[in-house]
């Protein structure tokens, strides 16, 4: 059966060892390329302002009003660590603060509150700039822009159309919906209407694929930039590359597009991980992601496409937040009855079980529903989370909760075949899994 296996994760601050079941074969680790962070963030976006990609911003701002449009709490991006020369960095060339107005870009997420938006810029001693929430469900806040070639209203927040200047602040990581993050997603879907926002993400339900982690222009991107684009507006990016610690490395400015393309393509250097084959199992972390539930399944969505149909997917989920503020019912059919209706339905009726199961769901709940159910349908999810409430997987539905890890891993080896094969992502969040096959 072949010597037992060990490998060591970093859990929950802690060097945890797994011994996997004697007979399993490990494929290999796939850690991200380190990348040494930033020492003075600050200067670093200075130099990368200065040599832009594909665009540069007017030599004088003098009475331009300018709208910045920045990510929201539930992202990655240490806004904090750089925004302040941001706005140094617009006032030389003449810009006025008074002219000036931050735009969180919320999408369908909660209100920001001053205190939460004040730490999220790093100016809780001088917070001296006008800013606003981003409402989705509020018509009077938004124009109409007409309809992407794909069928998607454009309905965006009304001060980007009356702006002389859009400047989209955020990061470009691994996204399983989109691709890749940042770029004009700080429009659509972060100021768009609700009604904007869930016609563009249906773009990603199909039944052929429901996983885009690592595609550089799927339908949904393509479908955002040709709306973001009929504001008619100029529009300039700061998008952030961050390590695996989450720190900022190196910046990417310039055209929304093309700026962006170089940004996807320096991330592919460090989180594209190419496996020899599907494998029977794959170990995950959530790390860095590890704020709540809705991060920590990222973990498991970049990881996914390595696993054979039929295989496991056993996560280790900080969740410091626990479930954050994803909504979850009071109960769920049983795991084993939903991954035995799912695969009797086939992939191409997954989205009629969702609006069956879950009518009424607002856009971000059914996307994501549709989601998660593929990947329950295709591959079992074993869980472990101890900042989790021990319902969550019963309430759920979508994975297997144990309380220990010892437990899972045996579970793990009663449902794997004997000779499983195996990958180890130890930081699964800041990588995803690049397979053609």
């Amino acid at each position: 059966m072949g010597d037992a296996v060990a490998v060591d994760l970093h859990f929950l601050g802690r060097e945890l060892r797994l011994d996997l079941p004697r007979g399993w074969h490990l494929v290999g680790e796939y850690p991200p390329e380190p990348c040494p962070g930033l020492a003075e963030p600050g200067g670093g976006l200075r130099a990368a302002l200065g040599a832009p990609i594909g665009a540069r911003l007017p030599a004088d701002l003098g009475g331009l009003r300018i709208v910045l449009a920045v990510d929201d709490i539930s992202r990655p991006t240490p806004v904090r660590d750089f925004f302040p020369a941001l706005v140094q960095w617009l006032e030389s060339r003449g810009a006025r603060r008074s002219d000036i107005c931050v735009l969180f870009a919320l999408g369908v997420h909660r209100r920001m509150t001053q205190a939460e938006a004040a730490h999220r810029l790093g100016f809780e001693e001088s917070f001296d700039l006008a800013w606003h929430n981003h409402d989705c469900r509020d018509d009077t806040a938004h124009v109409d822009l007409g309809t992407t070639s794909r069928g998607t209203p454009v309905h965006l927040n009304r001060r980007l159309a009356e702006a002389d200047l859009i400047v989209c602040v955020g990061s470009v990581e691994p996204h399983p919906l989109l691709g890749f993050g940042g770029g004009l997603k700080m429009i659509i879907p972060g100021l768009a209407h609700e009604r904007t926002i869930a016609a563009n993400h249906m773009q990603g339900v199909t039944p052929q694929r429901c996983n885009f982690v690592g595609c550089t222009e799927s339908d949904m991107r393509l479908d955002l930039e040709e709306g973001a684009l009929k504001l008619g507006r100029p529009i300039f990016i700061v998008n952030a590359l961050l390590n695996e610690r989450q720190q900022v490395h190196a910046f990417v400015c310039g055209d929304p597009v093309q700026a962006h393309r170089e940004a996807v393509r320096r991330v592919r250097e460090t989180a594209s991980r190419r496996l020899p084959g599907p494998v029977d199992v794959a170990i995950v972390t959530s790390s860095p992601l590890n704020a709540d539930l809705r991060q920590g399944m990222k973990g498991i969505a970049h990881a996914e496409p390595a696993v054979r149909e039929g295989g496991l997917i056993v996560a280790f989920l900080e969740c410091r937040s626990g479930i954050g503020d994803l909504a979850i019912g009071k109960k769920s059919l049983p795991n084993g009855v939903l991954r035995a209706i799912l695969r009797l339905l086939g992939p191409s009726r997954v989205l009629w079980f969702v609006d069956k199961v879950k009518r009424g769901a607002g856009t971000e709940e059914r996307f994501l529903s549709h989601f998660s159910l593929q990947v329950v349908r295709k591959n079992r999810i074993l869980v472990f989370s101890p900042n989790l409430p021990p319902d969550t997987g019963r309430r759920m539905g979508i994975f297997l909760q144990f309380d220990s890890p010892e437990s899972m891993l045996k579970e793990a080896a009663r449902l794997a075949p004997a000779r499983a094969t195996v990958a180890v992502f130890p930081m699964s969040a800041a990588t995803y899994a690049d397979c053609p096959f």
